[in-house]
């Protein structure tokens, strides 16, 4: 792939996410990661991105630490808001999966604030914190590989691990939801551990802020037939609502 097309594919990716990791663009464009690191310090230099660490962000947002602190600071009242409205299809004494993110980080938290006793499996490091002080939460760690830039695990030992619970609900959180294309993100080694607890559970239930609405990564995760319900913000408009609910996709709002 040409220098110039590289390019061209890292500005698409980051306007469909707002943010790229170095990682993925490895994969993604089948190159060196000092390639990757290359193209990415000359497109800082035109001012096409803004590095941070692990990888870039438009050049219009700011993220002072890395790409997975930007995320958890951008429509955090979307994603509190969404976050109480997922303890309302929540039980005390329920199994709970919760797959990394900074949508199900918000959950995690309004759980410890709302429930005494849960069952939880989660790979997310952040999401696991927030129930360190919760005495009666009995807390599931599946094993794997440290993705140090998502602060969360990963691989097969970890997928198998979720296969081993029985699991009520699994909350997702994902990067993009469209009719065309169903649920789609960019995190490569999120893909399989989101699909294991879909697989595990009784109920699948999406947790997205309405920015995530109609816009498709470049990883395919599952159609929308394979979901529940998804449950976002009272900022989704009427017009997605008609599309989805014509597509027979079930939407939860405010």
């Amino acid at each position: 792939m040409l220098q110039e097309e590289r390019y061209k594919k890292i500005l698409n990716l980051l306007k469909q996410n707002d943010s790229v990791k170095v990682t993925e663009l490895v994969h993604v464009l089948n190159v060196s990661i000092d390639t990757v690191r290359r193209d990415l310090e000359n497109m800082e230099t035109k001012k096409l991105l803004k590095r941070v660490h692990g990888g870039a962000i438009l050049p219009e947002n700011r993220g002072d630490q890395n790409v997975f602190s930007y995320r958890e600071s951008k429509n955090k009242e979307k994603k509190m808001e969404l976050a109480e409205l997922a303890c309302e299809y929540v039980s005390e004494g329920q199994a709970i999966a919760l797959n990394a993110g900074t949508t199900t980080m918000e959950i995690a938290k309004k759980l410890a604030e709302s429930f005494e006793r849960l069952t939880v499996i989660s790979n997310g490091l952040r999401i696991i914190e927030h129930f360190s002080h919760k005495p009666g939460f009995t807390i599931i760690v599946p094993g794997g590989i440290l993705d140090q830039e998502e602060y969360a695990l990963y691989g097969k030992k970890c997928e198998e691990d979720i296969g081993n619970y029985n699991i009520d609900q699994a909350f997702i959180s994902i990067n993009a939801i469209s009719l065309s294309k169903g649920l789609t993100d960019f995190r490569i080694h999120e893909i399989d551990i989101i699909r294991a607890m879909m697989e595990n559970a009784r109920q699948t239930i999406i947790a997205a802020d309405s920015s995530k609405f109609e816009k498709v990564s470049y990883l395919n995760v599952c159609p929308l037939e394979g979901i529940d319900m998804i449950i976002t913000d009272s900022s989704v408009n009427e017009e997605t609502i008609a599309a989805y609910s014509k597509a027979e996709v079930k939407i939860v709002h405010r």
